[in-house]
């Protein structure tokens, strides 16, 4: 019988501690099977500054190559975020074996890019932090609210302190 979860998204910041949503991801993942894949949404810079650094960086190679070097550093930051957390949790990491988590950087408005990267990419759930500590009305956090209320899957909400 399949359980019909085969993909896995995991979103994560990469300036808060991500351990308890990684944590969470690679239990479903354990538990289902499920094929994982990490995700950091690196916020478009504002237009304000986007039109600041075209007119004072007139070389457009430079600009772009500046442009690129923004994303791969948040994707050395990622990889090194994962590298990290499996150190800490050796157990899950055997348990994990030989199989891979792939980490992809995008930029853009964070909720808009993993909701679009999990339509496109298939996923059949999507996991993300709370953000917030108290289960209030409002407890995630504006990028969580931004993908429950785009997203054509479910959605797994991890509070902090799972």
């Amino acid at each position: 019988m399949s359980h019909g979860i085969e993909r896995i998204l995991c979103c994560v910041g990469l300036r808060a501690d991500s351990d308890y949503v990684l944590h969470r991801a690679i239990s479903l993942a354990l538990a289902t099977k499920a094929e994982l894949h990490v995700l950091h949404a690196v916020k478009a810079l504002p237009d304000e500054m986007a039109n600041t650094l075209k007119v004072n960086i007139r070389d457009r190679e430079l600009l772009n190559t500046l442009m690129e070097q923004r994303i791969d550093q948040a994707q050395v930051e990622l990889e090194a975020k994962v590298d990290a957390f499996w150190q800490r949790h050796s157990d899950l990491h055997e348990a994990f074996g030989d199989r891979q988590i792939s980490c992809t950087v995008l930029e853009g408005y964070p909720s808009s890019v993993i909701s679009h990267f999990a339509s496109r990419g298939k996923f059949d759930m999507i996991v993300v932090a709370a953000n917030k500590r108290s289960f209030s009305a409002s407890y995630a956090g504006k990028v969580t609210k931004g993908v429950i209320k785009r997203a054509k899957i479910p959605v797994v909400v991890v509070p902090k302190s799972s």
